[in-house]
C-alpha cells in the first residue's frame, strides 16, 4: 500500500511538473508574443482615431487594458493632460474593443479642448466632440468604429471623454488570426498563461 502511494505521489509530481513546463511553453511561445502582436495591430488602427505622439513614456500595458498618457500644449502654452485606453478583449467571449480618450481627472475642460483637435485624427469625431449637438455618432466604416459616445460636461456642454466602439471580427483577417490562437484557451486558464512571463522575468530579475 505504501508503495503504491509513492507510486501515486510520483505520478502526480510528474504531472504537474509537465503541466507546468507545458504552461510556461504555451505562455512564452503562443501567449505572449501573440498578445504583443495584437496590441501593436490595434495601436496601429487606432492611428485612424488618436495620434499618440512619438517620445512619451510607454503604455502601462495589462490583460484588460492598456492605456497611455502624456501632456499636450496649446498656443497659448496651456498644458492638459491626455489619457488614451483600450481593451484588447483577448478572452474569446469578448467581442467589443471600447478606445476610450479622455481628460485625466481634475484637469482643465476647456483647454482639453482646445487640443482635441490635434489629438483626433478623424473628423467626425473631432466635429462631433467640438460641437456635441451636432454631433455624429454613427459608424464610420473608413476609421472602423460602429459607434461613438461622447462624455460631457453638463455646466459647459464641452467634452471631457471620447469612447470609440469596435467589433473586434471587423478589424481585418491578420487580427482576427491573432485572435483566433487565443480562442483555444478558456479565460482563466489565458489569463493565467498571460501573467506567468510577468510572473517569471519578476523573479529572476528580482
Amino acid at each position: 500500500m505504501k508503495k503504491f502511494a509513492i507510486i501515486f505521489a510520483a505520478i502526480v509530481a510528474i504531472f504537474l511538473i509537465s503541466a507546468i513546463a507545458a504552461g510556461i511553453v504555451i505562455s512564452f511561445t503562443v501567449v505572449k508574443p501573440t498578445t504583443k502582436a495584437i496590441n501593436q495591430k490595434l495601436v496601429e488602427h487606432f492611428a485612424k482615431i488618436v495620434r499618440i505622439p512619438q517620445g512619451i513614456l510607454p503604455p502601462n500595458v495589462g490583460f484588460d487594458l492598456t492605456s497611455y498618457s502624456w501632456e499636450m500644449e496649446t498656443i497659448e502654452k496651456e498644458v492638459t493632460g491626455v489619457k488614451f485606453s483600450y481593451n484588447p478583449v483577448f478572452v474569446r467571449s469578448q467581442n467589443v474593443i471600447l478606445a476610450t480618450l479622455e481628460m485625466p481627472e481634475g484637469g482643465d475642460v476647456s483647454i482639453f479642448n482646445k487640443v482635441l483637435p490635434a489629438v483626433v485624427a478623424d473628423k467626425q469625431s473631432v466635429d462631433s466632440a467640438i460641437n456635441v449637438e451636432k454631433a455624429n455618432l454613427s459608424a464610420n466604416q473608413d476609421a472602423g468604429y460602429s459607434k461613438i459616445n461622447l462624455s460631457v460636461k453638463p455646466e459647459t456642454k464641452q467634452t471631457v471623454k471620447i469612447t470609440w466602439e469596435y467589433d473586434k471580427s471587423k478589424l481585418g483577417n491578420d487580427l482576427s488570426q491573432d485572435y483566433a490562437k487565443l480562442a483555444k484557451y478558456p479565460p482563466s486558464l489565458l489569463r493565467i498563461f498571460y501573467g506567468l512571463p510577468h510572473l517569471i522575468i519578476g523573479l529572476l530579475g528580482g
